[in-house]
């Protein structure tokens, strides 16, 4: 019997989805350049913007889905202005400009300078989907 629950232990921690390590806004970390959507600006909105109660796709907190690159895109020329970080409201937020509100709220961690600086860069690049 103990041999029994041992390996029905074993079966259910492996069949455990291990493929996504990211688990905290602090395990997203951008390269310099060549910002990828899939691999680094949604994976950090995912933890920190997209959860429930905030900018996920039911809740849309301030009409703002960040959930999907559909949802961001349908805000293109108000929230993310592609190749201008200056105008860019969510750079605003993620960097608590006066007249915004700071994101993310309290209790998640705010983003570090390497995701705010991708964050930025991305939008330098022209905000895209493409997998680099």
């Amino acid at each position: 019997m103990l041999f029994l629950l041992v390996a029905l232990g074993l079966f259910v921690y492996s069949c455990k989805d291990s493929s996504n390590p990211i688990t905290k806004p602090g395990d997203v970390v951008f390269p310099a350049t060549n910002i990828s959507y899939y691999r680094h600006v949604q994976p950090l909105f995912n933890i920190a913007c997209a959860t429930t109660n905030c900018h996920d796709r039911a809740t849309r907190q301030s009409n703002v889905d960040l959930s999907s690159y559909a949802g961001i895109r349908g805000r293109f020329y108000d929230i993310v202005i592609p190749k201008d970080t200056l105008n860019s409201r969510l750079i605003w937020c993620i960097e608590g400009r006066p007249g915004s509100s700071p994101m993310p709220p309290p209790p998640i961690p705010s983003l570090d300078l390497n995701q705010v600086k991708g964050i930025k860069r991305w939008i330098y690049e022209g905000a895209t989907d493409t997998i680099p």
